[in-house]
């Protein structure tokens, strides 16, 4: 019987600890910060020592901590001299890894493997160290949200209302791709321009942006990339730059200060690589 109650015991504390957890994963906001797709090798694969003429793996992890899935992806081995290593297949691809959220708060993860072989050593050498990458490339998208004042009367910077921010920072929305700054700037006439300076804070490569929804109150809000191509819905990144700003205006009709929701998306695609090493040894 006593054996009976402290089963008892123990399964209520793991119930309790179980209802805990998850509802700290229901109530978490997983889009801040930043956080992207991890990229590592699994243990012992390659091995830390290669024997000439001998097959081995390759294991690649990848492990979604954004916020959001990535998608249409590839993998791509590079930089192997063949003379000493083969991979059979270098390049391999996924269509989807999800992002963190509620129902999945520790994200997707995939394993890739890629089957290879050490070729021979040159005579009289004892080791030969062959430095490669693991290069990833995917998309995936990043989603701004935040409720802010407008208040078209430039003679009332306060009316009871709400107070104008003319600049709010952010420290991230759960991605690579990270909204660091809105700018709020009031014109005679009520109008308003919102300027959202957005940057690559991951430690990869961002190649094209390309705006989504945009709306304020709900309503449609036409926005445009600053020094952008004949396409202003979007903007390329360069390897020294890798920053952009979206400037959005719009026509006010009430003339006392209101707060409003305010969501922009972002779409992207996005390459990262991971150093690896391969030892032969005699």
């Amino acid at each position: 019987m006593k054996k009976i109650i402290i089963l008892l015991i123990a399964l209520l504390l793991l119930i309790g600890c179980g209802s805990d957890s998850g509802d700290r994963a229901l109530t978490y906001n997983f889009k801040q910060g930043m956080s992207e797709l991890d990229v590592s090798f699994l243990d012992n694969a390659p091995p830390e020592r290669i024997y000439p003429t001998t097959p081995f793996k390759i294991i690649v992890t990848l492990d979604n901590q954004a916020a959001y899935d990535v998608t249409a992806g590839t993998v791509h081995i590079v930089g192997l001299d063949e003379h000493f290593f083969r991979v059979d297949q270098q390049e391999q691809f996924f269509d989807l890894i999800e992002g963190r959220s509620a129902l999945a708060p520790s994200g997707g993860k995939q394993f890739l493997e890629f089957d290879a072989a050490a070729g021979e050593l040159f005579q009289n050498a004892e080791e030969y160290v062959n430095t490669f990458f693991v290069k990833v490339r995917y998309n995936s998208k990043m989603d701004f949200q935040d409720t802010i004042c407008i208040n078209p009367n430039l003679y009332a910077v306060y009316d009871a209302g709400c107070k104008v921010e003319d600049s709010k920072g952010y420290s991230g929305q759960g991605a690579p791709l990270a909204v660091q700054e809105l700018e709020e700037i009031m014109s005679p006439g009520g109008s308003v321009e919102l300027r959202l300076h957005v940057r690559n804070e991951g430690q990869g490569k961002i190649n094209t942006v390309y705006m989504g929804s945009t709306l304020l109150g709900g309503e449609e809000l036409p926005c445009e990339f600053q020094n952008a191509g004949d396409n202003k819905k979007m903007i390329v990144f360069t390897a020294q730059k890798q920053e952009a700003t979206l400037i959005c205006r719009k026509l006010l009709r009430d003339q006392n200060s209101y707060s409003t929701p305010l969501s922009v998306g972002f779409s992207y695609d996005y390459e990262v690589k991971e150093e690896g090493k391969l030892r032969m040894v005699r």
